[in-house]
């Protein structure tokens, strides 16, 4: 009888540790600002192009700290690159190992979530790609055809 209740009660917490909800539910608004490349300075974006050269697909982002962060497509993976006003390279990581994501499917993030900032890219087994968002504490995952449709939207609770 005991496990019984403690496997409801763990079932119980399980399924409800995550919510889903519509896009329309969601606050879009982020602390990400997108800028264009021709907002970067100078300096940034020649140092990015010496350390990446051949990178598609960049998205600049300025951070609140007057620094830059640009996420792009080079050598069959997605990267996240950080750099100062000045040109310097502060960070660098690999947000997707398993290919560049495809330009539709960016492009689509982007009019759906245009504060938000991808922390890792999964191309799942079905072909799908997932973005994984962070807002504040609260993680979410957004799913995208590899045509760029909107698949599914979801939040932890």
């Amino acid at each position: 009888m005991k496990i019984s209740v403690l496997f409801a009660a763990l079932a119980f917490v399980s399924f409800s540790a995550c919510t889903k909800s519509s896009i329309d539910d969601i606050n879009k608004s982020g602390t990400v600002n997108i800028v264009s490349a021709a907002a970067v300075p100078a300096a940034t974006t020649t140092a990015f192009s010496n350390d990446f050269s051949g990178a598609t697909a960049m998205e600049w982002q300025k951070n609140s700290s007057s620094s830059f962060t640009v996420q792009f497509n080079h050598s069959s993976q997605r990267h996240s690159a950080g750099y100062d006003d000045n040109g310097h390279r502060s960070s660098h990581s690999v947000i997707c190992t398993d290919g560049p994501v495809p330009q539709a499917v960016l492009d689509v993030f982007r009019q759906n979530f245009p504060g938000d900032n991808v922390y890792e890219w999964k191309l799942r087994n079905d072909g799908t790609w997932r973005a994984h968002i962070m807002r504040g504490s609260t993680k979410y995952e957004a799913t995208f055809s590899a045509t760029g449709s909107l698949l599914k939207f979801e939040r932890s609770a």
